[in-house]
């Protein structure tokens, strides 16, 4: 189950995910600056200075293979989904296609069937993938229905029930991307690498406000770029996080849209 916040998220577009990213890093970044400013204050500099600039080296490997993990998880799930739902489209597009040789009552049942099966992936579906919380037993009975209905019906001849064969494998193939497409709507980055990700970017900013604490002016700037960097990069995780959050970058129902008998 996808964590409440994360599902908001995703659902917003990317100047607001943008603006969170940077506000949380830079607030972030303003706290451990402000909390080593007290401790020097207090008389702590030279205990903070102290600290070794090569301690830098080992974090910034560390979240830098972290960034790398999570990029190429969210970017090939984020593929596998705009394949799946170009898969469900492609064979929908058949089955319709195939309808056509059909008799005129068996011609309208199939495109009937088809034309609800889009309807409901598109209003009822998507805003549901859109917070990780689709049903896979919903809008297929349609389907089940038609299809029981054509094969019984085609009982006879050999050209008919051949058609009616290949418009079943069209749709177990469109039935197969739909449940791909359902269980990637589950897929999102972890509330526990997000936990790992914040602390390691902590990490490296209270490293560098400590090792130039004798330096205001170059630690602010150091600690700046730094969560610049940090915010670019989680920008672009929870860009791509959610295929179909209905924000960031997200898969649309266009091709699905575009195979709807008229």
């Amino acid at each position: 189950m996808v964590p409440p916040m994360l599902a908001w998220l995703a659902g917003q577009s990317i100047p607001i995910i943008g603006l969170v990213a940077f506000a949380g890093t830079y607030l972030m970044t303003a706290v451990i600056y402000a909390a080593v400013t007290v401790m020097v204050r207090r008389g702590h500099a030279a205990t903070l200075k102290a600290a070794s600039p090569v301690t830098l080296t080992p974090l910034g490997v560390i979240f830098g293979l972290l960034v790398g993990f999570l990029a190429a998880d969210v970017w090939p799930s984020f593929e596998r989904a705009r394949a799946a739902v170009a898969q469900e489209a492609g064979a929908l597009r058949l089955a319709s296609i195939l309808a056509d040789t059909l008799p005129a009552d068996e011609r309208s049942l199939v495109r009937n069937g088809l034309q609800h099966y889009v309807t409901s992936a598109v209003e009822e579906e998507w805003p549901a993938m859109a917070v990780a919380s689709p049903s896979l037993k919903t809008s297929t009975s349609v389907l089940d229905t038609m299809l029981a209905t054509l094969l019984a019906r085609n009982s006879g001849g050999t050209s008919r029930p051949s058609t009616a064969e290949h418009i079943a494998q069209a749709l177990e193939r469109a039935l197969d991307a739909r449940r791909q497409r359902i269980l990637m709507s589950y897929t999102s980055v972890s509330a526990v690498k997000w936990f790992v990700f914040v602390v390691l970017a902590g990490l490296i900013e209270l490293t560098i406000a400590m090792v130039h604490v004798g330096d205001r002016s170059t630690q602010a700037i150091t600690m700046l770029i730094v969560a610049t960097a940090v915010a670019v990069s989680a920008l672009l995780i929870m860009a791509y996080d959610r295929p179909f959050g209905g924000g960031g970058i997200s898969v649309s129902p266009a091709a699905l849209m575009d195979v709807a008998p008229r």
